[in-house]
């Protein structure tokens, strides 16, 4: 994970140092929402009867919320082709819900944990942008990698209790992941970028999902960050 860390760094500072037809500085952020995938990961219900009850578990997995800000360095290669690095500050994360209960003539209980995980990313992509429409109106396809060194995370948790009888417990949990104890290695990621984009007289949006490839480290499963996003942006364009 290292290794790639350094190549995308590498690669990124050689585009900035060598010289292109025309270059633009890029400013943009917006909108993300991201999730982790795992092994055998779905949302599933089920259900059983004995002893004169009904008892359903059930499990729900769903994206969080973000958002994304960043800077980027783009080099026209023609009137097509284009290739931009930069820097991107991107929250990822994960929220899940388990969920158990009892409906019988004896009475009925419910139970809702809930699970947010957060984290803080510095990315470093690099793109192939491919115009499909090129004039005032541009129209592009995105295409690339990107590698992310993990700057925070922060873990929280709700438990929600409730039974007929009246009885009721909520306990809530959260606390922000030491930093400081992990390997460099632990933290880092990085995957593929698809998307796509639309610009006109140097303001644009784009539209990226990021697909994780490395599984995060110190775990006994595999995990992969997805996350799309959708960014505002505007083009500061010189040296054509």
């Amino acid at each position: 994970m290292k290794n790639t860390l350094r190549i995308t760094a590498l690669a990124a500072f050689t585009l900035i140092g060598t010289a292109s037809f025309g270059q633009s500085l890029n400013m943009n952020g917006g909108f993300t929402t991201s999730t982790l995938r795992m092994a055998g990961m779905s949302n599933e219900t089920s259900s059983e009867t004995y002893n004169g009850g009904t008892y359903t578990s059930s499990s729900k997995y769903m994206n969080v919320s973000g958002f994304n800000v960043g800077v980027g360095y783009e080099f026209i290669l023609g009137n097509r082709l284009s290739l931009e690095t930069g820097v991107k500050y991107q929250t990822r994360g994960h929220k899940m819900e388990y969920g158990y209960s009892f409906e019988g003539s004896s009475g009925n209980y419910s139970e809702i944990n809930t699970v947010n995980y957060k984290m803080k990313y510095l990315d470093l992509p690099i793109v192939l942008n491919t115009a499909i429409l090129t004039g005032d109106f541009r129209v592009y396809a995105r295409t690339g990698i990107y590698a992310g060194f993990m700057t925070g995370a922060k873990y929280s948790m709700r438990r929600e209790y409730t039974s007929s009888d009246g009885s009721s417990e909520l306990t809530e949990y959260s606390e922000t992941v030491d930093m400081d104890g992990d390997d460099i290695g632990a933290r880092i990621t990085g995957g593929f970028v698809l998307g796509a984009g639309a610009e006109y007289k140097g303001f644009y949006l784009e539209a990226n999902y990021n697909l994780g490839a490395y599984s995060l480290a110190n775990l006994d499963y595999e995990v992969y960050t997805h996350d799309f996003s959708l960014s505002l942006g505007y083009k500061l364009k010189f040296n054509k």
